[in-house]
């Protein structure tokens, strides 16, 4: 009788056991599919951001095409008014939302600009940056550096070559403004401060005085108290002008500009652009830099690169139009600090873009 209660102890422990180990698998089962849906569900939401993204990118394309046909009757001419200038542009879509904001890249300095066809140092322009970080607050010896790093000649390998960790100097052209990181020294601070009013683009280009903020713009006066004022009386009316300067002649007289290559620099149209698209759908969130050429000539309009990597917010436009813009900037980079803080666990979204 023992025996036979016994055998069924063990009979009725060994279907627990079995259907303990039959739950288990089901559970881990039933999790897997379930991660994989997730996942699955995740990939595709991401992926329709992305096609959102390109379609901002599109839309970008379709406002600065839009705007060089209305030049062709009036004036080639590229302001702050313009339709495609106006900062903090959203859509809202089924389950999430758009922003697109265009910047003139042209209204920036362009540090490529430092160096000469021959890649010899240009010490105009390196005056011209030295004083635009003076206004900004940033060590006016990073330009210097700047040129140096890329400038053909071959003078700034011991700078680097010491270094802990030793890495060689650009000694070519910029490729893109965060290059500026890898200068010696460089306070992060001082770099998130200026990155806001410089580019890199592949050639020489003018500034565009109706886009230009006062930082770039201070840099090429000779910043005496008397044109200081000048110049911010120079942007409350450049306020006013609802078709912009048709001419750079009223900047340079106001401000008393006599040096011709600064002269040389100036303009009222632009052709290279950025794009900054910022798509938020179904829980993912997706960035995208473009940055495009419009020729003057043909008013086609090219793609030069795209980037994924970048985390911003909008609807701060960095293109400033205002003559006191040190604050604005440092505000800006207070942004973009906290917004790579914030979002430093979303670089799984980031896409190729290629």
């Amino acid at each position: 009788m023992i025996d036979i209660k016994f055998q069924r102890g063990i009979a009725v422990i060994t279907v627990l056991l079995a259907l303990a180990i039959g739950v288990l698998i089901c559970s881990e089962v039933i999790m897997r599919v379930y991660h994989g849906v997730k996942r699955s569900g995740n990939h595709f939401n991401t992926q329709q951001a992305w096609e959102y993204a390109l379609g901002g990118e599109a839309w970008a394309r379709q406002q600065l095409n839009e705007d060089i046909e209305k030049d062709k009757k009036t004036s080639r001419v590229d302001h702050l008014l313009e339709k495609w200038a106006v900062a903090g542009q959203k859509m809202d879509i089924e389950g999430g939302s758009i922003q697109i904001d265009i910047y003139d890249m042209q209204s920036r300095f362009n540090l490529n600009n430092l160096i000469t066809e021959d890649g010899a140092i240009d010490p105009v322009q390196v005056n011209i940056l030295k004083e635009m970080f003076s206004y900004l607050g940033v060590r006016p010896a990073y330009a210097d550096m700047a040129a140096r790093w890329a400038s053909y000649a071959d003078d700034t390998d011991n700078m680097y070559d010491s270094d802990k960790n030793p890495y060689r100097a650009g000694d070519t052209q910029f490729g893109s403004v965060s290059e500026m990181r890898q200068l010696k020294d460089i306070d992060m601070k001082e770099y998130r401060r200026m990155q806001p009013f410089l580019s890199a683009l592949p050639v020489p280009v003018t500034i565009n005085i109706n886009t230009a903020p006062g930082p770039v713009l201070a840099s090429m006066t000779d910043n005496s108290e008397q044109t200081v004022e000048r110049l911010k009386s120079f942007i409350e009316q450049r306020k006013l002008q609802l078709n912009g300067y048709s001419s750079p002649d009223n900047f340079i007289s106001g401000m008393g500009i006599q040096d011709e290559e600064i002269v040389d620099m100036l303009g009222v149209s632009s052709e290279y652009f950025e794009v900054r698209v910022i798509v938020e759908y179904n829980g993912r969130k997706v960035w995208l830099v473009s940055t495009l050429f419009r020729d003057d000539q043909t008013g086609e309009i090219s793609l030069l690169s795209r980037d994924t990597s970048q985390r911003f917010s909008l609807g701060n436009s960095l293109l400033i139009d205002d003559s006191n813009s040190t604050d604005t900037a440092k505000d800006a980079s207070s942004n973009e600090e906290a917004e790579e803080q914030a979002d430093e666990g979303d670089g799984e979204d980031k896409q190729d873009g290629q």
